[in-house]
């Protein structure tokens, strides 16, 4: 049997430490960094949640391409059931409020740009925004009966009057979205 002396031992040591400290770092690297959250609440029911994948863009804008993907995902979104009367309250972290945010109902803007941490809105209201949203490509298909709610962090610098050179309004730079189902209960 071979001994090690102090020396050794140490020199083991500190070659373990290293290649522990090594694989941390490696392991940390290959997580995806956090996003921001969003908060909804409706009655006793609360849920926050993340973005979904591929929609937060730590800082910087989503891809107009992105930004359509995003607003369509309802996968994973938590699901509220409303009644007639229900308030449907929205929390958004201070820094998505910091550049503010703008409430999305089935994909279509429906509030201008709010630097408040929270908002409550009547959830008839929502449930109906959300029928009048039928696909306009298809005139003949049934209006939803549920409403997807996304919170849209815009950037700091959005102008809801800005236009281009041919008087088309310009679309926000968008950082994160965040999605909640509204259903009624039945």
């Amino acid at each position: 049997m071979t001994a090690i002396s102090s020396g050794g031992r140490r020199a083991v040591r500190t070659t373990l430490a290293a290649g522990a400290v090594s694989l941390g770092l490696v392991t940390l690297s290959a997580c995806e960094k956090p996003t921001s959250y969003a908060h909804f609440t409706l009655g006793s029911d609360t849920s926050s949640v993340e973005t979904p994948s591929g929609c937060y863009g730590h800082g910087e804008p989503l891809s107009e391409k992105r930004v359509e993907s995003c607003l369509e995902k309802r996968e994973g979104a938590p699901e509220f059931a409303a009644l007639e009367g229900d308030m449907f309250r929205i929390g958004v972290d201070p820094s998505i409020a910091e550049t503010g945010w703008v409430l999305y109902i089935n994909g279509t803007q429906v509030t201008e740009p709010m630097t408040s941490t929270y908002r409550s809105f009547p959830a008839d209201q929502i449930l109906t925004v959300g029928r009048q949203q039928a696909p306009a490509d298809d005139p003949e298909a049934e209006a939803p009966a549920d409403a997807l709610v996304s919170i849209v962090q815009v950037d700091e610098d959005y102008d809801p009057e800005a236009q281009d050179e041919e008087g088309m309004r310009v679309p926000p730079e968008i950082l994160g979205v965040w999605h909640a189902l509204l259903t009624p209960d039945e």
